[in-house]
């Protein structure tokens, strides 16, 4: 089961989190992944927030899964509001009756994550360009 969800960011991107449930044979349990995603405004498709250009790549590749998934949420400016509320959404969709686990604990490790936050001076540099 996936689900996915945009998020418009403050500073002319968006954010998608794709969520990714999958079932474990013979229990009522799903293990719950995230993915983090991002595209400009000019951009057609979304992409990783730390791509090879990124000045993060190196640090991600030698890090385990869940420093890299964390080091990606941290660079795609997604909140820890926007986290819960897909995750709530993923949960309501999946029914009742089943137990939850996460792949990797991202919601508690995430506990001063504040997402993009811009000026107003900022916002209308960045509508201008």
């Amino acid at each position: 089961m996936i689900l996915e969800k945009i998020f418009p960011l403050s500073v002319g991107r968006e954010a998608k989190i794709v969520v990714g449930g999958q079932v474990v044979r013979n229990r009522n349990e799903i293990i719950i992944d995230y993915e983090f995603l991002i595209r400009e405004k000019h951009d057609t498709d979304f992409r990783p927030p730390i791509g090879p250009n990124h000045p993060q790549y190196w640090k991600l590749k030698k890090s385990t899964a869940e420093k890299s998934q964390l080091l990606q949420l941290e660079y795609s400016g997604i909140s820890r509001k926007q986290i819960k509320e897909v995750t709530r959404e993923f949960k309501r969709l999946a029914g009742p009756g089943y137990i939850f686990r996460y792949q990797n604990e991202i919601e508690e490790r995430t506990k001063y994550l504040k997402g993009i936050r811009v000026s107003a001076l900022s916002r209308r540099l960045l509508s201008v360009a």
